[in-house]
């Protein structure tokens, strides 16, 4: 495991977010209780492998005062989430816009749609297995835990186990940027950051996204790859679409 460093106060998120702001790239992962959108905490990764959490559950000013928020928003450092949306939810109470980020969820999806397939998700665990980046083991009972309670990042003090889950919701999120963004062909760009900006937009925006999705859904070319035979599929593209999810439709 990496250094894990804890942050919580003022003072420390600004010398940690300068110092942050002068890395090329920032893996993020956003916590919180989601039933009542409240960020609890922020852990980032640096490409030499130091991680900070940003326990904003302790010291709200953190996000705002203590410059989180120049992190969100800066255009120069690339920020690279799993699921923006989930971060982007949290953080909309403080108004904040994420710019110039690399979401691997989308990156994932839009490398399916290169090779002709639909759009579909992936769990952070299994996009690292089919790109060989190996993970620390995630203890079964605590992710249990979290999965089952609403309020498990709410809880504080912060266990060793809720900062290992911290630790390998980023680890692995620069590699994997790096991964999918070569394999991305040049024409495909504009449509990953298009599609990324809907995912940004997924949950604060639900009701304009749905309508835009099934929309999309009725063109006849999506329409095709929506029904493309999986008993045509090679052994490469079967495992290319393992333990992948369709797109959920909207109700």
């Amino acid at each position: 495991m990496p250094r894990i460093n804890i942050v919580s106060t003022k003072a420390g998120a600004e010398s940690v977010v300068r110092q942050l702001l002068c890395e090329p790239v920032v893996a993020v992962s956003c916590q919180g209780t989601r039933h009542i959108n409240v960020l609890t905490s922020v852990t980032t990764c640096v490409p030499s492998g130091d991680v900070y959490v940003f326990d904003v559950k302790s010291c709200p000013t953190i996000v705002l005062a203590g410059g989180l928020i120049r992190l969100f928003q800066s255009v120069e450092l690339v920020k690279v989430f799993h699921d923006v949306g989930i971060a982007s939810k949290l953080l909309h109470p403080y108004s904040i816009k994420i710019r110039h980020y690399f979401d691997t969820q989308v990156g994932y999806s839009v490398l399916l749609e290169q090779k002709g397939f639909p759009p579909r998700k992936i769990p952070l665990q299994e996009l690292c297995k089919k790109f060989q980046i190996n993970l620390p083991a995630s203890d079964a009972q605590e992710h249990k835990k979290m999965s089952e309670d609403v309020n498990y990042w709410a809880k504080r003090p912060l266990s060793k186990s809720m900062l290992h889950l911290c630790a390998i919701s980023v680890m692995s999120l620069e590699p994997l940027y790096t991964c999918l963004a070569s394999q991305l062909d040049p024409h495909m760009w504009e449509w990953f950051d298009c599609m990324s900006e809907e995912n940004r937009l997924s949950r604060i925006q639900k009701r304009r996204i749905q309508s835009v999705k099934t929309a999309r859904r009725t063109q006849q070319f999506v329409e095709h790859l929506y029904e493309y035979p999986v008993t045509h599929l090679t052994e490469e593209e079967r495992q290319l679409l393992s333990h992948s999810l369709p797109e959920a439709h909207p109700d």
